[in-house]
């Protein structure tokens, strides 16, 4: 069976966003697991060169709780399936914009002819003082969903505007050459031969400040 987890680096286009090469602050780890009701293959990014440890720590753990979350989930429908084995591909892209960084997990599951597609992001600070950031934290909400409806409106052969009932505050996202772009889930905002849909949006049209209530990790001191 084709492997189709790949992380993806692309140098080709200035427009396209900056990838960061696994020697410069992470590694990619690999997992495969085989069995009679199941296929697992996932590729994901091991942190070991961010600036603040203890927020690497974090990172890190954070990757591998949505993992094992959903190898669990993968197992457990294995375990129940009949006749059809659960698949389950996962591909991660790690983009740096300045001193953000972005996770894109995008998990891949079929079982017979049942294909779901979902998108999940974690993103941060690198620097001593980095934080997680959330959507809420550098966009105002309001402001990116009247751009998202602009878009989808815009492209009716593509999207499905009038099903969509706004941004969800988990919806993944990357920043880069200045632009916030979100990844929706299939199906979220367009037919599945659309895959998992990005809409990209001029950052400075929705840049909201950090708020100050956002606290840094901790940086363990040296004894």
């Amino acid at each position: 069976m084709k492997k189709l987890l790949t992380v993806i680096i692309v140098s080709i286009m200035s427009s396209l966003p900056m990838i960061t090469y696994g020697e410069s602050v992470y590694n990619i780890q690999h997992k495969d697991h085989v069995r009679q009701d199941y296929e697992i293959h996932i590729d994901f990014p091991d942190f070991d060169g961010l600036d603040n440890k203890k927020l690497e720590e974090e990172v890190n753990r954070e990757i591998r709780d949505k993992l094992d979350k959903t190898i669990k989930e993968v197992k457990k429908v294995g375990g129940d399936s009949i006749g059809f084995p659960v698949l389950y591909y996962e591909e991660s892209l790690v983009i740096e914009d300045d001193e953000i960084y972005s996770v894109v997990m995008t998990s891949n599951i079929t079982r017979g002819n049942q294909y779901q597609t979902s998108v999940k992001s974690i993103n941060f600070e690198n620097h001593q003082n980095g934080v997680f950031l959330d959507l809420k934290d550098v966009a105002h909400m309001d402001k990116l969903n009247q751009e998202v409806r602009k878009k989808l409106s815009s492209e009716p052969d593509t999207f499905d505007a009038q099903s969509f009932s706004g941004i969800r505050e988990d919806t993944a996202f990357y920043i880069s050459g200045g632009k916030i772009t979100l990844v929706f889930n299939k199906y979220e905002i367009a037919s599945g031969v659309y895959g998992t849909p990005e809409i990209s949006i001029p950052y400075d049209l929705v840049k909201k400040e950090k708020p100050q209530h956002k606290k840094s990790v901790p940086v363990p001191k040296v004894v």
